[in-house]
């Protein structure tokens, strides 16, 4: 089979490797459709070193069809399509964390035997955790499938800072993880999105897909007056900050946040932040982070996700802008990390 090995940076190389087989609990998965996050472009950039051993493979947000399963697998079968819900999320089983449900917060996730492990969507074929193959109808397609992922973490952020219907949103960002939240906090009632970027291009796509209502660009004009001019000078109900990097930009989504409001924090910095907690303190202001997705009351914020996709409650197809076949991939990871030049905002890999 074909796969993607990661040298660090922009050392990409396509290689041959042996199709893997299925151990007693898992399946081999034909990976159809597999998505750039921006979590895979920090290393693209040099931002954070990898914690995988020199070369590694990786790609979680990832869709496909089922070719074998192992021993001990019931529910699956050859030819099902499934997304699957990316194995770096995976908890030891035993601590406080897992036993709560928390499995994203285990100080082990991601480790297999001890050593780091993940998804490996940057393939044609890869070997799954059974339990984490979600089957998806035919109405959802490979692409929509893929975008699970953020869609899961928007319903995490939702769940950790719910909203009341009827709520006016002021989101921060336009990318892939901007969207698919404004698109949740909409299914989950939410009165009015207002999304805030640096290009009208995603703004438009973010209207044109149900995203946002409203939209602001911060070329020329103080994004922060125009929310509260938008808002009637009370500022959002909630704020939810999406793009993370070193932007500072978490003390102008407190401005944003109206008293007794709420912020929530999805994107993930690469820099110290500065805010003004005396503000932060006199508007009486919930902060909360939000890291991935894992279960909340039991419930799989994954397969939470799932069910409001296939309900046909969100709209995936517009956020994918671009498909590279996996001997490309240079190309695909070059698109996403150049959104201003290339307009991408999710790219598809189809190994």
């Amino acid at each position: 089979m074909k796969t993607a090995l990661f040298y660090g940076g922009k050392d990409i190389r396509v290689v041959d490797m042996p199709t893997p087989e299925p151990g007693p609990g898992e399946a081999v998965i034909r990976v159809r459709s597999s998505g750039v996050c921006g979590s895979d472009l920090h290393n693209y950039r040099g931002n954070r070193p990898s914690r995988f051993k020199v070369p590694w493979q990786q790609g979680h947000e990832l869709a496909g069809e089922v070719v074998r399963v192992g021993a001990g697998v019931s529910g699956l079968k050859p030819g099902q399509r499934v997304a699957i819900e990316g194995e770096h999320l995976v908890g030891c089983g035993k601590c406080r964390h897992c036993r709560a449900g928390q499995n994203h917060l285990c100080p082990d996730a991601g480790l297999k035997g001890g050593e780091p492990h993940g998804s490996h969507g940057y393939s044609q074929f890869d070997v799954c955790i059974a339990a984490n193959c979600h089957p998806i109808p035919d109405s959802v397609s490979f692409d929509a499938a893929a975008l699970i992922d953020c869609y899961a973490c928007a319903v995490h952020a939702l769940n950790r800072t719910p909203l009341t219907p009827g709520d006016t949103i002021a989101v921060i960002g336009a990318g892939a993880i901007a969207l698919t939240f404004g698109q949740v906090a909409k299914a989950y009632g939410a009165g009015r999105v207002i999304m805030v970027g640096t290009r009208q291009q995603p703004l438009d796509v973010a209207r044109a897909s149900g995203a946002a209502d409203d939209t602001v660009v911060t070329s020329g004009q103080d994004p922060v007056k125009v929310v509260m001019d938008l808002t009637g000078g009370q500022g959002a109900d909630m704020v939810a900050e999406t793009v993370g990097g070193n932007a500072q930009v978490l003390d102008q989504c407190i401005q944003m946040a109206r008293r007794g409001g709420s912020l929530v924090v999805l994107g993930v910095f690469t820099a110290p932040q500065t805010i003004d907690a005396l503000l932060a303190m006199r508007r009486e202001l919930t902060v909360r982070w939000s890291n991935s997705l894992s279960t909340w009351q039991g419930v799989s914020e994954y397969g939470a996700a799932l069910k409001l996709l296939a309900a046909g409650k969100l709209n995936a197809g517009p956020i994918v802008t671009h498909h590279f076949p996996l001997d490309k991939i240079t190309d695909a990871f070059a698109a996403a990390d150049d959104k201003r030049g290339s307009g991408a905002i999710r790219v598809m890999v189809h190994p």
